[in-house]
């Protein structure tokens, strides 16, 4: 049943869009909806009122220091939520009993169980939701997805990621909530991550149980800085999983081994190869003592595609004005999230951790790890900056 709160908007061009936390990257997210056709930025949130007011000013629009107060503004039909992931939730739910559409930010949430209440609040109250996971829309990307779900690998046999995902200790002093159970509920697998944790998932599908071991080997932080698993699949794959902050240089890439053929995706780059015949069959009719299937380099025809967040944000708006369905839509969001908590609560009680998560169980061993936490950094310079790399452009 719809909240009674909720209240049905009439969507017409452009979409007004409020950014809710704009002490880091909502900034660049302001900067990303100057791109993105029939948008309109008309207000900014965050809790911290003299920063609200800077990029207010900034971008000549609305500011508030309490989302409650932009929801009640009835300025916007549309927010994107960039605050601490652990705060998605309750800003999410509010604005969508408001009637209001809802982009969040990756990871939907620290805990599975509230990224729960949050695809179960869209759907009660109407509204659209979606996650930006921005790289669900690149070209090698989409290709990808596009040949697993297609069939093109067969049956899965093994899947392996590899994400180095650098970070220095200053990265980390630059915010108190930084890499803290309070903070962020998680390291690297929270914050760094999750994009290349949600390609996983999207081309592999989710694993019915998983044995982590997480680690805090080079920082000065309470939580992960390395995180690796051993996975198994429904139908009796494989596979393994490693993400760290503390490995630089290039390295990210993710290998899936089917019946039919190899997908490899290494820094950026894909390449396919299809098996002729397929693998379980070569197995079983093959005279030749070292006889192999044939493997054959396909040819990919990649769509081409500007990268950024502007992505999700105009698929956003094209779905409120003609129905566009949405690549990144926010229950497809909570896989990765899933994933990621039973590595943690793996790697914590040492065994094996079977899926769907039991959200209770986690809840219980987040709360102990916050309830119970002494850690203190050594050294705070608090920095509300944008990632350079994350760039806006206007639109034309």
């Amino acid at each position: 049943m719809a909240s009674r709160t909720a209240k049905k908007r009439k969507i017409t061009k452009p979409v007004k869009f409020g950014v809710v936390g704009v002490g880091g990257m909502g900034q660049g997210h302001c900067k990303s909806l100057q791109k993105v056709r029939n948008a309109k930025l008309v207000a900014v949130c965050d809790n911290h009122a003299a920063t609200a007011q800077k990029v207010g000013a900034q971008f000549e629009v609305a500011w508030f220091s309490d989302h409650k107060k932009l929801i009640k503004s009835g300025l916007c039909d549309a927010v994107v939520i960039a605050t601490p992931h652990p705060f998605h939730p309750p800003v999410a739910v509010d604005c969508m009993k408001a009637g209001i559409h809802v982009l969040s930010e990756k990871p939907l949430s620290e805990r599975v169980s509230s990224a729960d209440k949050m695809v179960k609040a869209a759907k009660a109250n109407k509204v659209a939701f979606a996650v930006m996971f921005q790289r669900r829309f690149e070209p090698q990307w989409a290709k990808a997805i596009e040949l697993c779900r297609g069939g093109k690998l067969g049956k899965i046999y093994r899947a392996t990621m590899i994400s180095p995902e650098y970070r220095s200790q200053a990265y980390y002093d630059s915010g108190a909530w930084r890499a803290t159970w309070a903070g962020e509920g998680g390291g690297v697998m929270m914050n760094q991550s999750p994009h290349i944790l949600d390609l996983f998932v999207q081309l592999t599908g989710m694993p019915s149980e998983v044995f982590g071991k997480t680690e805090t080997r080079m920082h000065h932080i309470e939580v992960e800085d390395i995180a690796e698993a051993m996975l198994k699949y429904p139908d009796g794959g494989s596979g393994y999983l490693y993400c760290s902050t503390t490995e630089s240089g290039p390295g990210q890439m993710i290998e899936i081994f089917g019946d039919k053929g190899k997908l490899v995706m290494r820094n950026g780059k894909i390449t396919f190869y299809e098996f002729k015949p397929p693998v379980a069959k070569h197995i079983k009719t093959n005279k030749a003592m070292w006889g192999k299937p044939g493997h054959t380099e396909v040819e990919l025809k990649l769509k081409e595609n500007a990268k950024g967040h502007f992505n999700v944000m105009q698929n956003l708006v094209n779905h409120l004005l003609k129905g566009e369905k949405l690549v990144t839509p926010g229950d497809s969001g909570v896989g990765s999230l899933e994933l990621a908590n039973a590595i943690m609560l793996s790697s914590h009680i040492g065994e094996w951790v079977k899926l769907p998560l039991a959200r209770a169980k986690y809840d219980a061993f987040l709360k102990e790890r916050r309830e119970t936490s002494t850690f203190k950094k050594k050294r705070v310079k608090e920095q509300r900056i944008t990632d350079p790399g994350h760039k806006g452009k206007k639109k034309k």
